[in-house]
Formats: structure tokens, C-alpha cells, sequence
């Protein structure tokens, strides 16, 4: 007779053969570098693009129209395999780099040496024609899966953005093609070029002018990211970042002005005026009682600089501070234009009490010499190996061998662009002494750098009356929205939940078993075994602290204390082992656990099953998620079809704003309209969602002057602001009277104009938004704009 365990062992088996096939299908798969991928390639090169230049840069949005039905009739490899050939086609053109913007879309950087540069439509319409046709030759599926052997030939749409006729930056190259493209389904030989042509941009030229009366007049300002240990997280010290809050354009970030600076010597007043205040607000910390050091970044011109050395002097002596409380931070590209002149300057930097720091070690050709010949007390891993050591062995392995190097040469290694939990614990483990990123602190005003800063992990003392309150992580406000959106995307899951942990009680030889959801006060059991509870508190509870953990849990619900005196420990429980269920992003989805009131006898086989059980977990519900876009997608389909039959033009802007907020879900939403033909000003004609009534009461926006919707409205693209606290692009003042963090603008245009623009508002920054509810906003958008055309013109809807 079969027993359970033998069942779900042999279960595992045909799971962990699927996995392999799956992979098999997926070899051919080009390593295609992402968006953050294409920038780091071809941002550099396209802003450096003459105006007068021979060759015609482009930027393209190759979209795979019927790929999503492949997928749904063929299965996931059949598609790959269709995208995966394409990728290696197009990358074969000259000059091509290739990236995957989405599931179902590709871009395409290149130059076109051809005799229509400065003709931005014909190089558009000629470029976008050439990537269809290299497209035109069906793709053969692998031998595997259903469609084994079919011949496919994908349908494809492309929007073209050129260089520098729609601008330089890549952002906006990426977004003007992405709106191009959503128009080219309906277009001539399906391309479409983005329209308008880029304004000359004198920002950064006027802010380099602004730049040293703002430094005399107190307008610049210092913010401080954290480091803390790798092992407690206590605080040691904080990096100085500069911003300028400037009178008319709000809080600007380093990007905005320190790179013009670094031409002329106005960076070194700068880094001179960052380098008094860094050390004064130091030396007040250290006098209330934080032992903290401060870093502050020296570019190549002020390494150069005769005066650095005395500077640095008198500015340690001023405040009366202790050698090695001051770090300079250097960049590899700084030392390189004189190396031994370099090492005589960090020498007398050393030698007037400062610690010398190698910033973003391991990009350069030459790091490993200069370490070798230079003095340094620390080096910084540069954050690209860093963010992709939990998911790539190869860069993992880097990290292990430049902290390896470092502390042979008794140097103190620094990891920066620490993002998440699940980096924090990898780069400890690889032997970083000092963790520094966004998931311990984004920088900000000193006033609140103690308060963001994470609490050092301690021993917990149990209370002998009450259960422990679990620590709640820097990310908190992000997990829980997370957390509610596995709650409402996994109810059509329960079946395969429920399979889950069925399986996870027999391989383990539990009692009990389930998947459970930690909110802000609670634990939802969404699939449980052996019992029916399905909410307990979250305070107690082992899953509470399962949550904080990037690996599996195991412990004694009666003596850790932790979790003693807590519900779990009160029923009865004694053996509890918890597997954090992890996306690819390393977002927590919920904990996979199994408990019993006696000892589970685990070994290393039955906890790797149940590892792969929750890596089955992630997977499912990560397609539960992405099924919850999609389907808002298609109900703001159907909602855009009768829009396009509304009578008149109210009903469409309306019947538009209602669409598109129950798309993206904004907190609240607002139409603007235009005053006037002649006008700037454009007045709120309309409102959805939980608005400030008095805030939204006369508020008009004066496209004049910068702002996002002047952006949405010149460019007509839509804007996308994750958080108005610390962008350019936005208002602050204004941000902050409506009550919003997050801003979504989206114009509503044709070949007439911007005839209205939906304003969508978030009250709490959000990381991100995604992609395809952006690219489902701007379709509808362009139906909406289409129905205005129609009523203006007097044609009868069909």
C-alpha cells in the first residue's frame, strides 16, 4: 500500500521533472538584458548624439501581438521559444542591442546609416519596417510541449522614437516609442513614429549658472543614507548626498546639476560647502551621543585640487573630531588620469586624519592594481554585483572574492545598493562587514536619520506575561500591500493551495500544515490541513517572524521565547518549521509551514521538499497575480467600448476616467481640461474616487510652468512619478496640497492636441506601477481620444 509520504515523494519527483523540462525549453533563451540593462548600455552613447549627426539613432517598442494567445493555447515555452528567436534575429541587425521590456515586447537600440537623418518620419517608418520584415520568417517550435514542430509566424507591431528628433534620453525615447507603438496596431504596415520633436533642454545649463549663488544663499541641503553592520544593523555611520532646494523647481536631486558642475570648478566650492556641513552635523551627533562616522564623495577635479588636503585639515580640527571619523569616497575613474599623483593626495588625506574609501569597486579594468598600489581603508562593491548576487552565482562569487581580496589586505568592505531583505542576508553571508541601501534607508534630512534607521538586532527578552511583538522590517508599508494583493488574487488558488499543504503535512510527517498571509495585525491561514482555523493574531504567532526570514524557520513554540505564551504555544503546538514563500523580485509572499503538538522529525531531504513546495507556491500565485492584472485589463476593454459610444463628450472623458481609475486603482483621480484654446490653464472638469473636495475646489494647472501634467501635455506621453517628495517633475507644493505621493498623468491626444489629461493620485509612494495597467492606460486614452474626434466631426459611432 502506498503511504502519503511515498505518494508526495514521488509527486516531487514528476514536479522536479517538469522543472527540468521546463528549463530544457528555455536553454535557447538569450540572456536579454532588461530595461535597467539597456540603460546602463546605450544611455551613455544616445545622449552624446550630435545634432547634425550622419547617422540616424533610433529607439524601438517591437510588440508581439498574438504571443499572449500562443502562450494561452501552447503553453509558456512555446512562447518563449517564439520571443527567443525574434530576440536573436533582431539582434543580428547592425548595431542592434537588444532588450525585454515586458512578457510580450522587445526593444531595439541601433544606428541606421541611411540618407533620411533629420527626416524623423521617414527614419522611423523605414527602421520600423525593416524589424517587421526581419520577423516575417516563421519560427519553428522546439520539440517539446504540444507544439512541437509548428511553424509560427508572430504578428508584430513596432513604434519608433529617433535620436535627436524625439530627445536623448533614453527614458524618454523608451516611453515616446511605447506611445507610438500603442498606436501602430491600427496604423499603415503596422509602425508608428512618435510625433513632436524634442525642445532644446537649458535646465541643466540654467541650474549650472544658479548653481554658486545658491550655495551663498543656503539653497543647497544635505541628506544622509545609513550604513550599519552586516550582523547587528546598528548604525555606523551615514554617506552625505547633496540637494538643492531650489526656489522655483522644488528638490533636486544630485543628477540634476552635480555632473554639469563636475566640468568646472564650480564642483569644488560645492564639495567644499558639502564638506563643512557633513562634518559639523557629525560632530553634533557624536555630542548627542551616536558614534557615528560620516562619508563624503571627492570627484576627480577635487582630488586634483591643491587646497583639498588643508581643507580637510581644518575642517577636522574645527569640530575637533577624531581620525577615521571622516571618510572621502573616490571613484576608480578619479585616480586615473594621474595615479601616483592620486596616492601622494589619499596618503596626506590619511595623514590629516581621514579614512580614504574606494567607491564602486570592481567596475573599472584596473581596480585590482590600484588597490594593490593605493592606501585605502575601505572599499565599496559596486552595486550592480551586489543587487544580483541572490539570484546569479557568478556575481555572488564575485562579491565572495572581493571581500576575500579586501580582508587580506585588512580592509573594511562596504555593500551598497542593498534593496531588500533577502540581499541583506546573502552579501552577510558572503563577508561584507558594513551594509548600506533602500532597505535600511532611502537618505534623508539629518533631523530624520536616527528615526529611519533600522533597530540593531538584538535577543529577544520574553515578557512573562504576554506574547513578543515581532519586529516589523524597513519595508513594512510595501510587504503589506503585497501581502493584500496575494489575499485577493489567491482565492481561485485554493485548490492547488490546498494540494500544497496536504502534500507538505506527508513529506514532513506533520500534523498540521498551511499557507498563511501576515498583515499588519494579523495571520490568515488561506489553505489549511488538519485543522479549520483561518485568522489568528499576528503578535505570538511563529509565521511573524518566518516573515522576516529568507530561509526556513524551526522552533519550539513552548520554550522560544519569541513565540512562548503566544496563541500557537497555547494550543498545544510544539514543533513548528515555516519556508517563506519569495517571488523572483525577493518580495515575501507568505510562509509555507507545518506544525504538530509533538517533535516533526525534519532531516535535509524533507526540508528541501518543503523549500521546492513553497518555490511552487511563488510560481503559482505569481501567475495568480499577473491573471488579476489581466483581467482588469480586459474589464477596462469592455469599459473603453462603450466610452466609444457615448453620446457626448462629457460621458467620454467621464466614462475614460472611471476606466482607467478602476485599472490602476489610484486612491483618487481627476480630468483636466483647457481653459481655453489660447490658454495654459487647464481646470479640473471632473473627479473619481476619494478626493479632497476642498483641495481639488478652483484648482487649476498652469502648464506654463514645470510640472507633470506640462510634461504629459508637451510630450504627449503619459508621466509616471513614484514619489512627488523627492522628484523635479512634480510640484511639491502642490503634491502635497492634494494629498499625493504617486502621480500618474495621462494625456488624452490626437493629431488635433491634448483635448483633456487624467491626473491619477496616490496618497502612499508606490514602488512602482505595473507595466502593462501604463500600457492598457495610454490604449485607452487613445480610444478615448478617438471618440472626441468622432464627436466632433459628427460620424455616427457603428
Amino acid at each position: 500500500m502506498t503511504t502519503p509520504a511515498r505518494a508526495a515523494a514521488g509527486l516531487l519527483g514528476r514536479l522536479a521533472a517538469r522543472a527540468a523540462r521546463r528549463c530544457a525549453a528555455r536553454r535557447d533563451v538569450p540572456d536579454l538584458p532588461g530595461r535597467r540593462g539597456l540603460l546602463e548600455r546605450c544611455a551613455a552613447p544616445l545622449r552624446a548624439v550630435a545634432e547634425d549627426a550622419e547617422t540616424a539613432w533610433t529607439v524601438s517598442v517591437v510588440g508581439f501581438d498574438d504571443l499572449r494567445e500562443l502562450r494561452l493555447a501552447l503553453g509558456g515555452p512555446a512562447a518563449d521559444a517564439v520571443l527567443a528567436e525574434s530576440a536573436r534575429r533582431l539582434a543580428e541587425l547592425p548595431g542592434a542591442v537588444v532588450a525585454r521590456l515586458g512578457p510580450d515586447t522587445l526593444a531595439v537600440v541601433r544606428p541606421l546609416t541611411t540618407g533620411t537623418a533629420g527626416d524623423a518620419p521617414a527614419t522611423g517608418r523605414q527602421e520600423g519596417t525593416a524589424l517587421r520584415s526581419t520577423l516575417l520568417e516563421p519560427v519553428e517550435l522546439p520539440d517539446l510541449g504540444p507544439g512541437r514542430g509548428l511553424r509560427v509566424r508572430p504578428e508584430t507591431s513596432v513604434g519608433v522614437a529617433c535620436v535627436p528628433d524625439h530627445g536623448r534620453d533614453l527614458e524618454d525615447l523608451l516611453a515616446a516609442a511605447d506611445v507610438a507603438h500603442a498606436r501602430a496596431g491600427t496604423a499603415p504596415r503596422r509602425v508608428a513614429v512618435a510625433e513632436g520633436t524634442a525642445a532644446v533642454d537649458l535646465d541643466a545649463l540654467a541650474l549650472h549658472t544658479e548653481l554658486p549663488a545658491a550655495i551663498a544663499d543656503g539653497q543647497l541641503r544635505v541628506h544622509y543614507q545609513p550604513l550599519v553592520t552586516a550582523g547587528t544593523h546598528r548604525v555606523v555611520g551615514v554617506e552625505a548626498l547633496v540637494r538643492w532646494q531650489h526656489p522655483e523647481r522644488g528638490l533636486l536631486g544630485p543628477g540634476a546639476f552635480v555632473p554639469l558642475a563636475e566640468r568646472s570648478q564650480a564642483i569644488v566650492a560645492l564639495t567644499r560647502w558639502v564638506l563643512r556641513e557633513a562634518v559639523a552635523q557629525c560632530a553634533a551627533w557624536r555630542a548627542d551621543g551616536h558614534d557615528v562616522g560620516v562619508s563624503v564623495n571627492l570627484s576627480a577635479a577635487v582630488v586634483g585640487e591643491p587646497t583639498l588636503v588643508g581643507t580637510v585639515r581644518d575642517v577636522l580640527a574645527a569640530h575637533r573630531l577624531d581620525p577615521g571619523v571622516l571618510t572621502l569616497e573616490v571613484t576608480e575613474s578619479a585616480l586615473l588620469a594621474d595615479p601616483a599623483g592620486a596616492a601622494a593626495v589619499l596618503a596626506a588625506l590619511r595623514a590629516a586624519g581621514a579614512r580614504v574609501s574606494l567607491d564602486d569597486f570592481g567596475t573599472g579594468y584596473t581596480s585590482l592594481t590600484m588597490l594593490r598600489q593605493l592606501e585605502v581603508d575601505e572599499l565599496k562593491i559596486d552595486r550592480t554585483f551586489v543587487a544580483a548576487a541572490p539570484q546569479a552565482p557568478a556575481d555572488a562569487a564575485i562579491v565572495r572574492a572581493l571581500v576575500d581580496l579586501a580582508h587580506r589586505l585588512s580592509v573594511e568592505v562596504v555593500a551598497e545598493g542593498v534593496e531588500d531583505a533577502r540581499t541583506a542576508e546573502v552579501v552577510r553571508g558572503l563577508g561584507a562587514d558594513v551594509l548600506q541601501g533602500f532597505h535600511f534607508s532611502r537618505p534623508v534630512p539629518a533631523a530624520d536619520v536616527f528615526a529611519a534607521a533600522p533597530a540593531p538586532v538584538r535577543e529577544v527578552v520574553l515578557p512573562a506575561d504576554e506574547p513578543v511583538r515581532a519586529p516589523r522590517p524597513v519595508d513594512e508599508a510595501d510587504r503589506l500591500r503585497l501581502a493584500h494583493r496575494v489575499l485577493e488574487s489567491a482565492s481561485g488558488s485554493q485548490r492547488l493551495l490546498r494540494r500544497v499543504t496536504a502534500l507538505a503535512a506527508a513529506v514532513t510527517g506533520a500534523r498540521f500544515a498551511s499557507f498563511n498571509v501576515v498583515t499588519d495585525e494579523h495571520v490568515h491561514a488561506l489553505a489549511t490541513h488538519g485543522h479549520d482555523v483561518t485568522r489568528g493574531p499576528r503578535d505570538g504567532t511563529p509565521c511573524a517572524w518566518a516573515v522576516l526570514q529568507q530561509d526556513l524557520l524551526e522552533l519550539d513554540c513552548r520554550t522560544d521565547p519569541r513565540v512562548a505564551g503566544g496563541v500557537a504555544g497555547r494550543a498545544g503546538v510544539r514543533h513548528y518549521a515555516g519556508v517563506p514563500v519569495v517571488d523572483a523580485h525577493g518580495r515575501t509572499l507568505g510562509v509555507l509551514c507545518v506544525y504538530d503538538l509533538l517533535p516533526i522529525p525534519l532531516d535535509d531531504g524533507r526540508r528541501a521538499q518543503l523549500r521546492a513546495l513553497a518555490g511552487l507556491v511563488a510560481e503559482h500565485l505569481e501567475g495568480a497575480e499577473a491573471a488579476g492584472l489581466l483581467d482588469r485589463v480586459h474589464a477596462l476593454l469592455q469599459a473603453v467600448a462603450d466610452v466609444e459610444l457615448a453620446a457626448d463628450a462629457c460621458a467620454v472623458g467621464g466614462g475614460f476616467a472611471r476606466a482607467v481609475h478602476d485599472l490602476t486603482r489610484p486612491d483618487f483621480s481627476f480630468v483636466l481640461r483647457r481653459i481655453s484654446p489660447l490658454a495654459e490653464r487647464w481646470d479640473v472638469v471632473g473627479v473619481v474616487g476619494d478626493a479632497d473636495a476642498d483641495a481639488l475646489d478652483g484648482h487649476v494647472v498652469d502648464t506654463s510652468t514645470r510640472s507633470a501634467v506640462s510634461r504629459a501635455v508637451a510630450g504627449r506621453r503619459p508621466v509616471w512619478v513614484p514619489d512627488a517628495g523627492t522628484s523635479s517633475v512634480v510640484d511639491a507644493a502642490a503634491a502635497r496640497h492634494l494629498g499625493a505621493r504617486s502621480v500618474l498623468t495621462v494625456p488624452v491626444a490626437d493629431e488635433r492636441g491634448v483635448r483633456l489629461v487624467l491626473v491619477q493620485c496616490w496618497r502612499d509612494a508606490q514602488d512602482d506601477l505595473p507595466p502593462v495597467l501604463r500600457d492598457a492606460a495610454v490604449a485607452a486614452a487613445a480610444r478615448a481620444a478617438h471618440a472626441l474626434g468622432r464627436l466632433e466631426t459628427g460620424v455616427v459611432a457603428p
